[in-house]
């Protein structure tokens, strides 16, 4: 996929709030309108793209909040309709990765669950428990009063948050920790793999089933976008990770020929004359600066691609991942081939 289109990451920041930088995903408009188109009138789609955004801001917010009370991080957080783009860095242990990836999720249950008495006392909680029913029949044409009516949407938006952010697979929060699990049982880089690719095959059978289920009563719609969003970002990551190993060899690549380079410079040979020593000295100057340089890069990458192997792709900023894509060019670019060590 393109290292610079990039749809998904599309967002405008809105400023720093407690120590970490906040953007809003530009697909909120995108959201505002389907929900418009969903339920019939301008004010009940902007009143739903207002709670999803309130709604998200607080997963988000319960994220960021427990990965710092557990030791962890979190410099950047993208708001998008579904969840958080860039994922908060919870430290190494076992309760601080699993207590991170499921406050988001645990948000949503709790405000099902207070919200939940006032829909069922609507009627309406067996319909709501279906996200892909139309919610056109159970918001503020149904009859109720307005305070009932937003708390059923507060529900129906809530519920299906929490649904979706509970699914195995990348990019969502149970999918993280299903990740982690598998890299205590294989080796990590297998099973990152393992989990990304068990991620393409399971947006394949989402979009699948959405197509072949779409009925009246049953909106196989969401289901086939929803697989779309699986199947962009699950493969977005393979093919980031197989860029990553790519770098990794064009830097192991570029640092041999270097030290073969310098080898053959090391002294030894009887002074070949004036002009001779001049250019060999020039040369062996050159090549110290260029190591001096490309140290300085190395240990940036390093710490770029320990990062990578930790916390995802995904866990670098957009900063961190145009540096990478930067090196990666250079890397391949400036590596000495074999002939020209001779």
């Amino acid at each position: 996929m393109s290292n610079q289109f990039r749809p998904f990451a599309w967002s405008i920041p809105i400023g720093e709030w407690f120590g970490t930088r906040v953007a809003l995903s530009v697909w909120f408009l995108a959201a505002a309108v389907v929900f418009c188109l969903q339920l019939g009138t301008v004010s009940q789609g902007l009143l739903a793209a207002g709670v999803l955004l309130v709604s998200v801001v607080l997963h988000e917010v319960a994220h960021v909040w427990v990965a710092r009370e557990t030791g962890g991080w979190c410099n950047e957080i993208v708001v998008w309709p579904l969840g958080g783009l860039v994922a908060p860095q919870p430290t190494m242990t076992r309760r601080s990765q699993v207590l991170t990836a499921l406050a988001g999720p645990a948000v949503h249950a709790v405000v099902c669950l207070v919200t939940g008495v006032t829909v069922w006392r609507a009627g309406v909680l067996n319909e709501l428990l279906d996200p892909f029913s139309s919610w056109s029949t159970v918001t503020l044409a149904g009859g109720e009063d307005t305070l009932r009516a937003v708390v059923i949407l507060v529900f129906a938006i809530n519920w299906a948050l929490l649904l979706v952010n509970l699914l195995p697979v990348h990019p969502f929060d149970a999918g993280r920790v299903l990740d982690w699990m598998l890299s205590e049982w294989l080796v990590e880089d297998t099973a990152t793999d393992l989990f990304l690719r068990l991620g393409v095959l399971v947006g394949v059978a989402m979009f699948v089933a959405g197509l072949l289920g779409d009925q009246p009563a049953w909106h196989g719609t969401w289901m086939v976008g929803l697989a779309a969003v699986v199947l962009v970002f699950n493969l977005e990551e393979l093919s980031s990770r197989r860029a990553v190993d790519e770098l990794e060899t064009a830097l192991l690549e570029y640092e041999l020929a270097i030290e073969d380079v310098v080898d053959e410079l090391e002294p030894g040979e009887p002074d070949a004359g004036l002009l001779e020593g001049w250019r060999q000295e020039n040369v062996e100057n050159e090549v110290l600066e260029e190591r001096a340089r490309q140290l300085e890069v190395e240990q940036q990458v390093d710490g770029l691609l320990r990062k990578v192997h930790t916390r995802g792709f995904d866990g670098l900023s957009e900063t961190e991942k145009q540096q990478l894509r930067q090196a990666s060019r250079q890397y391949r670019e400036r590596s000495p081939r074999p002939e020209e060590t001779v």
